[in-house]
């Protein structure tokens, strides 16, 4: 028997109202990294190509932040269902702790590592020392910026998306100024960027703080730490998965390219950057549906339903607008010619397929948010271990940008479709209903 038959309109409107806030907040998240990559790119390309290096670091930090978030999210909007919204203090307070410490020794990591690392990446020795500094000091600002981001988690579990989002567009606002005042007064470089994201974090952590104790959500020290620890086990922790996936398969994008040159390098790592700005509305799409079911939902209602109808009609607009608009939107970005042709080959191909990758992610997310992250995983490995796989038997371990380019929009199609038949399967399940 199916688990749904539809989703009614009350449900949808709800999902969009929540949506909202979550597009809010990722929208500034997202323009505040494209600014980011249009600072550093105008810096000339040697900070473009440093960031570029950084990707798969970056994709390792958001794997321990997206896991720590989310677990912090569900297990607020859990306990906000049922009656207990205090509770998740705890789980804030070792969430917040966690990510601190993993972020900080995932820079010492890397700084302790640079040696064998440029290698891997193959970075030119003129470049390592630049390189390496902006990665570790990127990673370690992270750290601060990261608590903002967990206290926001737990205003979007209760359900206060709107909060959540303008706390997000204030700390965008705030950190690109401090990016910006750094440039201006200290001529910092590259080193800008974590130095403007550790300051602009600082005053949005006070009033996110507030607003979550006029929540009833303080941080506490849990009376049992087990109970805080098991929503960052058996949620934090596959969805931290998927993005290990995530940075995985990057180190292992870059490595079958690092052969055609740092230009080509970064002018991928320019395309893949873009196109993760522009599928962030399909995890707050996903986030939406999950939230929208769990503080409203029951057991008569389709989340794969309620997915298709949100993502659809936004995702078949940005791949219409990102295929007519790749040139000018890749020319804010970067000056350098060969960065520029990979870039623009990257949309043009990518752009058409995107209305198939905006409803695998939102759909992967909320799978991640409702009891089906191990699932999610599962489904994430499969794919980009095929796409590497197949990378490396077409090129013999190296391949040309535009030939892995192809590759990656072609699988975006049986890739939407198995996601799609295995969350129907799952979800038809008698355990899979809203509970």
């Amino acid at each position: 028997m199916s688990v749904v038959e539809t989703a009614g309109p009350g449900l949808s409107r709800i999902a969009r109202r929540l949506s909202g806030g979550l597009i809010a907040m990722t929208t500034a998240g997202t323009l505040l990294q494209v600014v980011v990559i249009a600072f550093l790119g105008h810096l000339g390309g040697a900070a473009l190509y440093a960031r570029s290096v950084y990707l798969p670091f970056g994709f390792l930090a958001l794997a321990l932040t997206e896991g720590l978030v989310i677990g912090v999210q569900v297990s607020t909007a859990r306990a906000r269902r049922e009656g207990r919204t205090g509770d998740a203090g705890g789980v804030l307070t070792v969430a917040a702790g966690a990510g601190v410490a993993g972020m900080l020794g995932l820079a010492g990591l890397t700084a302790a590592c640079a040696g064998p690392l440029s290698v891997l990446f193959a970075v030119p020795a003129a470049e390592r020392a630049a390189v390496w500094t902006f990665v570790v000091a990127t990673l370690a600002a992270g750290a601060i910026a990261l608590l903002p981001t967990l206290v926001g988690a737990s205003l979007r579990g209760c359900g206060r998306t709107r909060t959540a989002g303008g706390l997000a567009v204030a700390e965008s606002v705030l950190v690109f100024g401090a990016v910006l005042a750094a440039q201006a007064l200290w001529s910092t470089g590259p080193l800008s960027v974590p130095v403007g994201f550790a300051a602009g974090s600082l005053p949005v952590l006070a009033a996110a703080a507030g607003l979550s104790a006029r929540a009833g959500i303080r941080p506490a020290v849990p009376a049992r730490l087990t109970a805080c620890l098991r929503p960052l086990w058996t949620i934090a922790l596959p969805v931290a998965g998927s993005f290990l996936v995530l940075a995985l398969s990057s180190s292992g994008y870059l490595r079958l390219i690092a052969g055609s040159g740092p230009g080509a390098v970064a002018g991928f790592g320019l395309g893949q950057s873009v196109q993760t700005f522009l599928i962030v509305p399909a995890t707050a799409i996903g986030s939406a549906a999950a939230l929208a079911l769990t503080l409203h939902g029951g057991p008569g209602d389709d989340p794969l339903r309620l997915l298709l109808r949100l993502a659809v009609p936004a995702y078949l607009a940005v791949g219409a607008a990102v295929f007519v608009l790749r040139e000018p939107l890749v020319a804010l970005f970067a000056g350098d010619e060969r960065v520029r042709a990979v870039a623009v080959d990257y949309l043009g191909l990518i752009g058409p397929s995107l209305a198939l990758l905006g409803v695998t992610l939102a759909v992967l997310t909320y799978l991640e948010q409702s009891g089906h992250a191990p699932a999610a995983l599962l489904l994430n490995v499969t794919f980009f271990a095929a796409v590497l796989a197949l990378g490396a038997l077409l090129g013999g371990g190296s391949l040309a940008p535009h030939t892995l380019i192809v590759l990656i929009a072609v699988a975006n199609v049986p890739g939407c479709c198995c996601v799609l038949a295995a969350a129907r399967a799952l979800l038809r399940r008698p355990e899979g209903r809203i509970a």
